[in-house]
């Protein structure tokens, strides 16, 4: 009976063995769905890690990236819960917008993000900027705290644009007046045109379009997001190390640390624009032994030497955050607690707004 126990268990940790051994993708053909048009960040983010995931997962398959856009990245988040199968042939290409439609609470949404295994995630940074005729010097917000009007571009109160509202709110800025129905691409063309008073860009674009006009003296840095680490720790953005935070600037305007409330919403608000602002998961439910493998495979692209010579141009100068780290982040950023609704519906409500966070 013994020798029979041995035997059986002999096997048992053969088969779980071979179980991990068997996650070999040759000849397949892994979707990555991508609930944006084509040419977007999150598109640009697939399409330059899909030819290193290829190299690096057992049997090098064949990566095709499919855009769904449309409902504000609804479409294409929906279709990927409803069509993705937990075998590793799927990958979804996550973005803010996927995030902030469910720790919103929209109604449409019908897929369940906090289940999804995240293999890697990839921090971005929001860059606030004036004109230079509006403040003395850069980082000194005085002038706009005591203007009655400063406006500023809001694509819809339901997308990542509501942060901007907490954010303004915060730092005491009352005159701040968000002009619902402008992109992110229309509220910079009318910051040129001298339409509104304060802009906003992520990376890519802060160093295309906004830095050329710093050096020409007509735009000055006001403050970043700033990055938070897996402690907590918030760090300036490497882009503007000289820009203070917005936690720097919420202590310089209060006369106190961002701290209680204020400081789980910012936590919140960061993982979900910051943090997780660009990242690739695998549906619910994938097997523990497929998810290890395409995290295995993203430590060893972080570290291919090629990979390393493009990412900080492409990518921005972020470290990728791989593993059961990333889990927690997408968790923190898609579940809000009921006082950061409460937060941001104060703030909805103080300008007018008839949406709220449910």
């Amino acid at each position: 009976m013994f020798r029979i126990f041995i035997l059986l268990l002999a096997g048992l940790f053969a088969f779980s063995f071979n179980a991990h051994a068997k996650v070999d993708f040759s000849g397949k053909t892994i979707t990555w769905v991508v609930p944006f048009k084509e040419g977007g960040g999150t598109s640009r983010f697939s399409r330059f890690i899909e030819p290193f995931l290829t190299k690096y997962l057992p049997g090098n398959p064949t990566i095709k990236i499919m855009h769904i856009p449309g409902g504000g990245a609804i479409k294409g988040s929906n279709y990927f819960q409803k069509n993705a199968k937990p075998d590793g042939t799927y990958i979804f290409g996550c973005s803010t917008s996927v995030i902030v439609n469910v720790a919103t609470g929209n109604p449409l949404v019908k897929y369940n993000l906090s289940s999804y295994k995240p293999v890697l995630l990839l921090p971005q940074n929001t860059h606030w900027f004036t004109r230079s005729d509006l403040i003395d010097k850069a980082h000194d917000i005085s002038k706009l705290q005591k203007r009655k009007l400063v406006l500023y571009g809001l694509k819809t109160p339901a997308s990542a644009d509501l942060f901007h509202i907490w954010v303004f709110d915060k730092i005491g800025i009352k005159g701040a007046k968000p002009i619902p129905g402008l992109s992110s691409s229309g509220a910079w063309q009318a910051f040129q045109r001298g339409e509104i008073h304060l802009n906003s860009q992520g990376a890519a674009k802060y160093i295309k379009n906004v830095k050329p006009e710093i050096k020409q003296g007509k735009v000055l840095d006001i403050m970043t997001l700033g990055l938070v680490d897996a402690n907590g720790n918030i760090s300036r953005n490497p882009l503007a190390p000289n820009a203070p935070t917005f936690a720097e600037m919420y202590e310089k305007v209060n006369s106190k640390k961002l701290s209680g409330d204020d400081l789980e919403a910012f936590y919140s608000i960061a993982a979900a624009w910051s943090q997780a602002s660009k990242s690739m998961l695998l549906p619910e439910n994938t097997p523990d032994d497929i998810v290890k493998v395409y995290r295995d495979a993203a430590k060893k692209m972080v570290n291919d030497p090629d990979f390393k010579a493009k990412a900080t141009k492409v990518l921005g100068p972020y470290p990728l955050t791989v593993g059961e780290e990333a889990g927690a982040i997408i968790k923190k950023a898609a579940i809000f607690s009921e006082n950061t609704k409460k937060q941001l519906n104060k703030v909805l409500k103080k300008h007018k707004f008839t949406y709220r966070v449910k």
